[in-house]
This record gives structure tokens, sequence and C-alpha cells, in this order.
């Protein structure tokens, strides 16, 4: 992340879910260290996934909390008082332009926060907030713990999206889909954090998508440990 920064002035780190309930470390410290690591990551926005609903909701808040980037869900609502749960979206600033982005969450969650959750129909629930985002921002991008199928069939129903980063279905997709009646991009790589996508817009003056291109970068031993992110893990050893 620091090389994509160094090269690049406008940079958005996106997680497509499923990443504060997962290794032993981030089990026994019921996700803080994932917090913290993210935090240090100088992460944008993280998308809430089914996993992260094992840590139970009073936890899940308390990571939330002390998240320095916004954690986000447009249909999860907690059952008792049909209130989302957490911010539906968020608008980031990029140069001279602002991107809208906007979390969606699997239905897997209901059963992993043991009923306390109810999960709305993500299309239904994009739905009720595009237009709102679309005077926001000029750049719509969908943060979607979904899987690759359902975000193809969100490009082909939902009009003014930009970009989907998915999460889910474990593919990766290596360049990106490129939804052509639409001109959605499609990303998503894998799970556990083995590959990172590198996805490049190029906007117009009015902020309208004029091109992309992508790739997957396999995070091997070609990378050495950031001395950063080595002192915060030992930390934990």
């Amino acid at each position: 992340m620091k090389q994509e920064r160094e090269a690049s002035e406008n940079v958005l780190l996106l997680d497509g879910g499923n990443a504060l309930f997962g290794n032993r470390l981030a089990q026994e410290t019921q996700g803080r260290v994932i917090v913290e690591a993210m935090n240090l990551l100088g992460y944008d926005a993280l998308v809430l996934g089914d996993q992260d609903f094992r840590l139970g909701l009073n936890v899940l808040r308390q990571r939330m909390e002390e998240a320095e980037f916004p954690i986000l869900s447009a249909n999860v609502v907690i059952a008792e008082t049909d209130q989302l749960l957490a911010a539906p979206y968020v608008i980031e600033e990029i140069g001279d332009h602002k991107a809208a982005i906007i979390g969606l969450t699997n239905q897997e969650a209901v059963n992993a926060a043991g009923g306390a959750i109810v999960v709305r129909n993500p299309l239904e629930a994009l739905q009720d907030y595009m237009a709102q985002v679309s005077e926001e921002a000029d750049v719509i991008i969908v943060l979607s713990r979904l899987g690759t199928v359902v975000d193809m069939q969100i490009a082909g129903e939902v009009q003014g999206i930009d970009l989907i980063v998915g999460g889910y279905s474990r593919d990766v997709l290596d360049p990106p889909l490129w939804d052509e009646p639409s001109s959605i991009v499609i990303a998503q790589v894998g799970y556990q954090g083995r590959w990172i996508g590198v996805v490049r817009l190029e906007l117009d003056s009015q902020g309208a998508v004029a091109g992309h291109e992508g790739q997957v970068v396999v995070l091997d031993d070609e990378f050495a440990d950031d001395p950063e992110m080595r002192a915060f893990l030992d930390q934990y050893k």
C-alpha cells in the first residue's frame, strides 16, 4: 500500500468483508488486532460480512467504534429496533471528485448473529440509496459481500454504479470483469489476504469513468515485511 500511495495520488483501500473474525489471533483479541492493523494500513472502508457477526453485536459495535474507517452495511438492521446497525455508505474525496461507497452484507449474517439482525434484500436496499448518493458523488462504488453471481446481477439491474468490489465467493478475477452493457467493473481477489486487487479508474472532467484497468497482485515472499506492521504484530507474540 505504501508503494501504491507513492505511485498514485488518489487511492482508496477497501475490504469485501469477513475481516474481523478469522485466525487464532483475531479470535483471541475478538477482532481488535484486525481493526488496529487496518487502522495502521489506512483503510477507507470495510463492509460487514457474515463471519464478523460471530463476535456478537456488543463486541462488533466496540470494534466499529475503534475503527478509524467506516464499517458499512446498507442492508443490515437490528431486529429489535429495525434500525441500521452501520452506516449505509460513505463519501470519499478523490482529487476533484467524490466517490460514494455503499456496503452490502450477505444473508448468512442472520445465522451468525443468532437472529439479532435482519438482512434486507441487497438489491432493494441498494436501490433505496442510489438516487441519494448519485446527488452526492460522481463515482459510485458498491462494496459487496454477495459473491460474483449476485454482483453480476446487480450490474445488470442497477444503473449508475461504476465499480463493484466483491467478496464471499472467493473468486480471483484477474483482470476484473467488465459488464459491457452497463460499463460496470467487477473486482474480487480471493480470500485470507493472499492477493490484493488493483483497479485504476480514469475519470473525465465530469467524474464519469472514461477507462479502467486492473490486476491481481500475489502477496508472496517478493514483498518484504513492512517494518511498522512487523513491529505492531510482534506485540502479540
